[in-house]
């Protein structure tokens, strides 16, 4: 059968086309498009008509005379948009907004951190969430709210543009913060105590639901008329569903975001986990990651699109070059510092971080990239002590997927930090992951595992040994100050 997946990232949207059978499997990309927040009114937002756009010609793109089966969305976790009478209220807020969490404080005060964490299974106290921006909606613009009369991740809402039905999917809804992860489904109690609306919020179903065919004027060009299904949406969840993990292993999904933890059957609420900060996530077949959010390769792009703006040179391999060049670990920056945003060049912010912190200014493009990689790469290591230190059976292998994989230099700093070997999955592992869960849907295959000995035995892998070093027990001492 014939798949697309749309991923749709933090800058981009990309299409891929799938086609799985029960003995095979093979993606392809077809089709790119960008996306990066606009700002409208003082806001910045999705841009709705132009992903319409993108997705569409995506969906042409991959149909190109062959009869496509189905179509999932996927997208990061977090935002959402708001219908009335099946119609788009405004355009969503995106997470990137300096005002979309103005009431973060508000909700800590009101339920408690510890309380947050035992009813929602999710630590997000520095990064945005659903939470807090819909408590900052309701506060702010409860009018708004009024005026709705249902709420949908973006994933739903992006599907619900190319035709199909309202609906709500597990995976997606648990980045939010108001979904219990034992029952799988909204944390009410949590919501009723914080006076938002939970009329708003769809049934939510595991990956898997078909949600009608798409659009008429979409399928006017097509070979088929393809019916929508919900992958497992939330682009992690597709990602590490995409991955050939086993018992001993960890997950690392490289891109804009990291997300570094271990897939499990139950979900972990204990006060060590409260305190190393880690979240429980719903993953496909009804498994829990366990996992924490980095912020990852974000702000090495926003350097390259400060660089690109500039008319210098943004190609990887000159800039991983000259990175290989530059000093190791002179400079280290907490990439989750609330020092970075979108509203000045990245590589200012990055030196202003190195000057405020009395650490060495990296001054060219090797040196900031340079200091981005080991900042990541030591990030992560000392994620994965705090994880070490909270399930019973630690990880003894990282499995990488995402954009990371084609990054030799960060794959060797990663073995290398971690004391782990590291192991490369697909690149694409989120779009592989979003067909492998549509063909489960269809029918094709008769379950994830199988999908992953098809994808294991279909990708070339590359395992980067440790080298472990006294400079990286320091670069992580050092890191972890800077943090506090």
């Amino acid at each position: 059968m014939n798949h697309v997946a749309i991923d749709i990232g933090a800058s981009g949207g990309t299409v891929y086309r799938g086609e799985v059978t029960a003995d095979d499997f093979a993606v392809e990309e077809v089709h790119r498009f960008d996306n990066r927040p606009v700002e409208r009114d003082g806001r910045y937002v999705w841009d709705l008509d132009a992903l319409r756009e993108g997705m569409v010609a995506g969906i042409e793109a991959a149909d190109d005379g062959a009869a496509l089966d189905t179509v999932g969305v996927d997208t990061w976790g977090l935002d959402f948009g708001l219908l009335s009478d099946g119609e788009v209220l405004r355009d969503p807020i995106s997470y990137r907004d300096p005002d979309s969490t103005a009431t973060r404080e508000a909700v800590f005060d009101a339920v408690g951190k510890r309380r947050l964490f035992e009813m929602s299974g999710i630590t997000n106290w520095n990064t945005p969430n659903t939470l807090w921006q819909l408590h900052t909606l309701a506060s702010e613009e409860p009018e708004v709210l009024e005026r709705a009369d249902a709420l949908l991740m973006m994933p739903q809402l992006l599907s619900h543009l190319l035709g199909a039905r309202a609906a709500g999917e597990v995976t997606i809804a648990s980045s939010t913060q108001m979904v219990d992860p034992e029952r799988r489904a909204w944390a009410t109690d949590l919501l009723d105590d914080l006076d938002l609306p939970t009329d708003l919020l769809p049934d939510l179903a595991e990956p898997g639901q078909y949600l009608g065919p798409v659009a008429d004027d979409v399928a006017a060009s097509l070979s088929s008329t393809p019916e929508i299904v919900t992958p497992a949406s939330h682009d992690t969840a597709s990602a590490v569903a995409g991955l050939p993990l086993d018992a001993d292993s960890a997950f690392l999904n490289t891109g804009s975001w990291f997300i570094l933890g271990v897939e499990r059957d139950d979900p972990v609420l204990s006060d060590a986990a409260f305190e190393q900060a880690f979240s429980n996530e719903l993953g496909a077949e009804e498994t829990v990651r366990f996992l924490r959010n980095i912020n990852g390769f974000f702000l090495f792009e926003e350097c390259r699109e400060a660089w690109r703006e500039a008319g210098e040179p943004v190609d990887y391999g000159t800039l991983l070059s000259a990175a290989r060049e530059a000093e190791p670990r002179a400079a280290l920056v907490d990439t989750d510092a609330e020092d970075f945003g979108i509203d000045e060049p990245m590589p200012d912010q990055i030196r202003a971080y190195c000057r405020r912190t009395d650490q060495p200014v990296p001054e060219d493009r090797g040196a900031v990239v340079r200091c981005l990689l080991d900042s990541l790469a030591a990030k992560v290591a000392l994620a994965l002590d705090g994880l070490s230190a909270v399930v019973d059976e630690p990880p003894e292998n990282i499995v990488l997927g995402g954009g990371g994989v084609r990054n030799e230099l960060f794959c060797q700093l990663l073995a290398d930090a971690t004391g782990r070997p590291v192991s490369t999955g697909p690149v694409e592992a989120t779009a592989v992951g979003n067909v492998l869960t549509q063909a489960v849907a269809a029918g094709t295959l008769p379950d994830l595992a199988a999908g992953r000995r098809l994808v294991e035995s279909a990708f070339e892998t590359t395992t980067y040994e440790p080298r472990a070093t006294a400079e990286w027990r320091r670069a992580k001492e050092r890191l972890s100050a800077l943090s506090e």
